[in-house]
């Protein structure tokens, strides 16, 4: 029995299951991201504050170690599944692609590439050596100040509207390999549940740069 799945696994299948799983894991986390991010419109004090206890929660770096073994499985099964689809490439499935291809999915590929740079500038910048005036535990501070740069918010900008393509083809994906895509309206709910979330990164970045928020 272990032995079959370990071969399931192997399969285009098994990896497209995978790469979904670990995809909708990092989605919840990203959700909760997004929120956290939100409360720096709630003042210094309650975004100070839960970042305080994030950074005090002795479970943060169990977190992070989870969240890297995911990417690390989500970027594999990635990588596996492209070079296949290469390896049996044809003129049936060119036309196949060509018909139900739409922009994020045409553009899944190098969108995840560019993602995956990103999240490299991202704990880079987060963490202070990229930042133009970074305040240690001053999230507020470091949030509004760091996205108010033209350079580093038109970043996040457009890192955040390729996040959101990604995370909409991706979604669907994920219930087409699970056999849902003839539920009802089930494509509309994954395009605006990726819609809110692209809509809840992207506030503090516009707020940021245009001066709704302030250090």
């Amino acid at each position: 029995m272990a032995k079959m799945r370990w071969e399931l696994l192997g399969t285009s299948v098994g990896l497209k299951l995978l790469m979904a799983a670990s995809g909708l894991l990092w989605t919840g986390w990203v959700v909760l991201h997004m929120a956290g991010n939100l409360l720096v419109f709630a003042g210094p004090e309650t975004i100070n504050g839960y970042g305080a206890v994030l950074q005090g929660s002795p479970l943060l770096w169990v977190m992070r170690a989870g969240l890297l073994a995911l990417l690390a499985v989500h970027v594999t099964s990635a990588a596996l599944l492209t070079r296949r689809a290469r390896e049996a490439k044809g003129r049936y499935q060119r036309r196949l692609a060509a018909r139900d291809s739409t922009l994020a999915s045409r553009t899944m590929r190098w969108g995840g590439l560019f993602i995956l740079i990103f999240l490299v500038y991202h704990l880079v910048h987060i963490y202070g050596p990229l930042h133009a005036a970074y305040v240690p535990g001053d999230v507020h501070h470091n949030l509004v100040v760091g996205l108010s740069d033209p350079l580093a918010g038109s970043l996040y900008v457009l890192a955040t509207l390729v996040f959101g393509l990604h995370l909409h083809h991706g979604t669907w994906s994920m219930f087409r390999t699970l056999g849902l895509e003839r539920v009802p309206k089930l494509r509309r709910v994954t395009g605006a549940g990726s819609a809110l979330i692209t809509l809840g990164f992207l506030a503090p970045c516009v707020a940021s740069m245009t001066g709704l928020l302030s250090a």
